[in-house]
């Protein structure tokens, strides 16, 4: 995948993060939650089939990982809420590392670095207050309010930066004529 559709792509996720987790911030948990459940159902499941089909020496260390796993299932019983606000800052290191590419992708380009990563977290601070201030209700839920609000905001600026990328890469290489690309790269 290239990387003007890698951002816009990014950008539409988190979009559409931000604005569930700002929106509703209730069903977003418990969807997190809910998908906490899938995922350590198919991590135990996996694991077990890794110890029952693996080698004898392995098939302990599998049968570990699947009780570690039900040991998370069944302390997520008595916090939920934990292990939800957890699995939610799991999805927040993910999109994190998102945003840290996009700021890598943005120091290459030095047209850019200088107005979107500022913009970015003067952007995202800055609605993080006008949130807080005029909606104090969103403090209930302070953790997904903070994490969608800057979701939004890097995946507004993960767009710009995708289509300003479109722009900037097309114009470069249609203004060198090929043979000169071809005799720099031989020249020795």
């Amino acid at each position: 995948m290239d990387t003007k559709l890698s951002c816009l792509i990014q950008g539409m996720i988190g979009i559409i993060f931000g604005l569930l987790a700002l929106l509703v911030p209730e069903i977003t948990l418990v969807t997190f939650y809910a998908l906490f459940w899938v995922l350590l159902a198919v991590g135990i499941a996996g694991f077990l089939l890794l110890a029952i089909t693996s080698k004898s020496d392995d098939s302990m260390f599998w049968f570990t990982l699947s009780a570690i796993f039900l040991a998370i299932g069944v302390a997520s019983f008595f916090a939920h809420d934990i292990f939800a606000n957890i699995f939610v800052l799991l999805i927040a290191g993910v999109a994190v590392y998102s945003g840290f590419s996009d700021i890598t992708l943005a120091l290459t380009h030095p047209k850019t670095k200088f107005i979107l990563i500022p913009g970015m977290f003067i952007g995202g601070g800055a609605l993080l207050g006008v949130l807080i201030y005029y909606f104090p209700s969103v403090s209930k839920y302070l953790l997904l309010t903070v994490l969608g609000t800057f979701a939004l905001v890097f995946g507004l600026f993960s767009i710009l930066l995708g289509w300003y990328m479109q722009e900037e890469i097309a114009r470069p290489m249609a203004d060198t004529p090929l043979k000169h690309i071809w005799r720099k790269t031989n020249e020795k």
